[in-house]
C-alpha cells in the first residue's frame, strides 16, 4: 500500500458515486442496502437503474447524499426521446443527480451532430430540476485521439462532468486517461472516474490526476470498514 494521508481518504468518500446497486441483478433490497451504505460513510451519491430509483430517493432524502439515475445505459443507443423519458419519469421521482451515456454507436460512426444533439435534448428536460449532468464517453472503446475529441464534445454540450465508463464495457479508468481528459476540458469542468477502480488507493490516485468524482461498488465500504473509518 502507498501512502495516502486521512484528508485525502476523507476528500475521497465525500466524491464517491457508489454504483453497487448499479447491476443487472439488483431489486429493492440491494438499492435500500447500498443507499444505507452512502449514509453511513457520507458518500456523495448513491446510483441505481430507473425501477430501483425511488426505494434510493426516499431513503437518502434530506441526509445530503444523492440519488442518481443512470440514463441510456449501457450503451447510449437508444432513441433520445427514450433518454429524455428516462431523464424526466426519474427526476420528477426525486433523482438529484444524473449520468447519461453518449450515442457511442452515432460517435463510432463519425456523427458528431447526432451525439450533440442527444446530449443536448436530455440536457433540455434535465435543466429545469437543477441537477449536476455527466455525460459517459466509455474509454475502453475510444482511440487515444477519440478521447480527446469526445471529451471536448461534451464540455462543448455545456454538460458538468466528464464521466469515464458505464462500468459495462471494456476498459477502466486510469490516471493517463484522466490527467488526458483533463488536459483537454481545462480546470473547471468535473471529471467522474469510473470503471475498475479496484480500492481506495486507486480512487485517490484517479483524484491526484484530475478526477473530481469516483465511482466504486462494494469493495471500498469494505476496505472503509477494516480500517474503521467514521463519516
Amino acid at each position: 500500500m502507498w501512502t495516502v494521508t486521512k484528508e485525502e481518504i476523507a476528500k475521497l468518500v465525500a466524491c464517491v458515486d457508489y454504483s453497487e446497486a448499479l447491476t443487472l441483478h439488483a431489486g429493492p433490497k440491494e438499492a435500500l442496502a447500498a443507499a444505507q451504505d452512502g449514509i453511513t460513510y457520507g458518500f456523495r451519491a448513491v446510483v441505481a437503474f430507473p425501477w430501483n430509483l425511488g426505494v434510493q430517493a426516499d431513503a437518502v432524502k434530506g441526509t445530503g447524499v444523492r440519488a442518481q439515475i443512470a440514463v441510456g445505459f449501457p450503451s447510449g443507443n437508444v432513441t433520445t426521446r427514450v433518454k429524455c423519458a428516462e431523464a424526466e419519469e426519474g427526476l420528477a421521482r426525486g433523482a438529484t443527480d444524473l449520468d447519461m451515456v453518449m450515442n457511442l454507436g452515432a460517435f463510432k460512426s463519425g456523427d458528431y451532430r447526432k451525439v450533440t444533439e442527444d446530449i443536448a435534448e436530455v440536457m433540455k428536460v434535465a435543466r429545469p430540476f437543477r441537477v449536476p449532468f455527466k455525460v459517459i464517453i466509455e474509454v475502453g472503446i475510444l482511440t487515444e485521439e477519440e478521447i480527446v475529441t469526445a471529451a471536448k464534445l461534451v464540455k462543448d454540450s455545456g454538460a458538468d462532468f466528464v464521466k469515464t465508463c458505464t462500468g459495462f464495457g471494456p476498459g477502466r479508468a486510469t490516471s493517463g486517461i484522466i490527467e488526458r481528459i483533463r488536459e483537454t476540458v481545462g480546470p473547471e469542468l468535473g471529471i467522474k472516474a469510473s470503471g475498475g477502480v479496484a480500492s481506495l488507493e486507486d480512487g485517490v490516485a484517479l483524484m491526484r490526476s484530475g478526477a473530481t468524482v469516483v465511482a466504486f461498488r462494494r469493495h471500498l465500504v469494505t476496505q472503509l470498514e477494516a480500517m474503521g473509518w467514521k463519516k
